[in-house]
């Protein structure tokens, strides 16, 4: 390998899958009654029972990696492989993670004596980190240098657009996501927002649908616009959502020449969203501007 690839594991991978594919990984902290845990979920089992403690009332909070985890983490890839380092990390729009990680690559480089650990911000979270990962995978693989690699995602990462639409907006009142007012109102008159992970990484709401049904058919809509000519893999974000297919479904309907693969929405964004929410990871030919 040219070099080590690394991530968090906002990126929803699978964790079995990570070690396969020779990526080293630092799981995230999520808490459910003051009670930490490490989000080292690999089956589709744990996903749902995740969701089944929401469905139940539970209301999960995490907490970022700081700069000594960080360090830890890099420390210990330095000593394992010889090589550089590529690090993926949750968007720096959603998380202090990446700050951290950052902080902790300068401290790791100079006692290195040189630059081994690099930092790539997903500026993207679930399917969308695991996109910018499977690309550095990639590069990887051809046997590209860390610094090549990236400087090549960094530019793939301003091509990528990726929806979601969040369906409890109750349980984005509780998590202080959204007003009650809203909430309650937007409940009522089953309103869907449809958010956009911008060119910042952050969310941004674009458009408001009335019932899932026209909130999946803009999201629809939106990708048939914007997504890239050339046949690439598409993810769908699930967030043990019956949605899931029927996006899929329509994903196909209009590039069946693309892979469309369903992922799941991880407790990292899962504890923010709720359950039932759905998104669409995909490549545009044009660079992210909103």
């Amino acid at each position: 390998m040219s070099f080590t690839l690394s991530t968090d594991t906002s990126c929803d991978i699978f964790r079995d899958e990570l070690k396969a594919r020779g990526i080293e990984y630092r799981p995230l902290v999520y808490t459910i009654d003051d009670v930490p845990y490490f989000d080292e979920l690999t089956r589709d089992a744990d996903y749902k029972a995740f969701y089944d403690q929401i469905r139940a009332g539970k209301m999960p909070t995490t907490s970022q990696i700081n700069v000594a985890e960080h360090e830890e983490f890099f420390d210990g890839l330095c000593d394992k492989y010889d090589g550089d380092i590529v690090h993926v990390t949750l968007s720096s729009g959603l998380s202090s993670t990446y700050e951290s990680a950052c902080k902790a690559a300068e401290a790791v480089n100079a006692r290195q004596g040189r630059t081994r650990v690099y930092i790539v911000d997903s500026l993207g979270a679930t399917i969308a980190t695991r996109h910018v990962v499977d690309e550095a995978e990639r590069l990887r693989d051809l046997g590209m240098s860390a610094a090549e690699a990236v400087v090549a995602v960094n530019d793939f990462i301003k091509h990528m657009q990726t929806w979601f639409m969040p369906y409890d907006l109750m349980h984005l009142k509780r998590g202080g996501r959204v007003s009650g007012a809203s909430a309650v109102i937007g409940t009522a008159l089953r309103i869907k927002p449809i958010l956009l992970i911008n060119k910042d990484g952050g969310l941004s709401v674009m458009q408001k649908e009335l019932g899932a049904t026209k909130g999946l058919n803009a999201m629809t809509d939106i990708f048939k616009k914007r997504v890239a000519k050339a046949t690439h893999k598409v993810y769908i974000a699930s967030a043990d959502s019956d949605l899931a297919e029927t996006l899929k479904e329509k994903i196909k309907a209009v590039r069946p020449d693309c892979e469309v693969v369903i992922g799941w929405i991880g407790p990292v964004i899962g504890a923010h969203t709720g359950c039932n929410a759905v998104g669409v990871s995909f490549l545009s030919d044009d660079i992210r501007k909103q």
